[in-house]
């Protein structure tokens, strides 16, 4: 007798850990210069968040940042799938946005949060470096409807579904190791690595946050 195993391993959204989302007792918002930044950053607790426009990121950003653009209608919902249980590094270009960025933050349920004073402006006059996009489009990351991915899990192949989007830098980090799984297990499972922001459906559906 066959056993169809549907396996749903997901969220390696922003630190590949699932989270149950409460709300905090304290919450600070601190406005630090890029010294204190870069050893905040260079600690590695925490997540790091560039709020600009996908053009000014195109001109270099904060290695291992993720990227959300303060003036995306959906800047909120997409704030939500952050963990809130770690620090967060937000910044601008100047300091203005990354400010409203931290509130917004702050309302959203973060308890740590750290904006840089002066923006990647300040960065970058520090003599700290930055990260230009190397512009190579990753291809293997899915958008699915529900119906879709309801049709995916009618198999006898176990199934590995990483949720993430391309926005986010672990996920970003994650990707190889996923698509190596999907590698050595092609002949006995199916992987597939699902983009929350174009599937809304599916992870409204499935409850996904991380």
């Amino acid at each position: 007798m066959k056993m169809t195993i549907r396996l749903i391993a997901a969220l390696f959204l922003l630190g590949n850990h699932c989270n149950i989302q409460g709300q905090n007792t304290a919450s600070t918002i601190e406005n630090v210069a890029p010294k204190k930044f870069k050893e905040l950053v260079d600690a590695g607790k925490g997540i790091i968040l560039d709020v600009r426009t996908p053009e000014e990121v195109a001109a270099g950003y904060i290695n291992n940042a993720s990227t959300i653009n303060l003036y995306d209608k959906d800047f909120n919902e997409k704030i939500g799938l952050i963990q809130k249980d770690k620090p967060i590094y937000v910044y601008c270009k100047l300091g203005g946005r990354g400010s409203k960025a931290a509130e917004l933050l702050q309302k959203s349920g973060f308890s740590k949060i750290y904006n840089l004073d002066g923006g990647i402006t300040a960065w970058e006059n520090s003599g700290y470096p930055i990260v230009r996009p190397k512009g190579a489009n990753d291809e293997k990351i899915q958008q699915m409807s529900l119906t879709d991915f309801k049709k995916l899990l009618e198999t006898d192949k176990p199934v590995l579904v990483d949720f993430n989007t391309r926005w986010c830098a672990p996920c970003k980090q994650m990707a190889p190791i996923v698509d190596g799984v999907a590698e050595t297990y092609a002949n006995k499972a199916i992987v597939v690595r699902i983009d929350v922001d174009g599937s809304k459906e599916l992870g409204k559906a499935y409850k996904i946050q991380g």
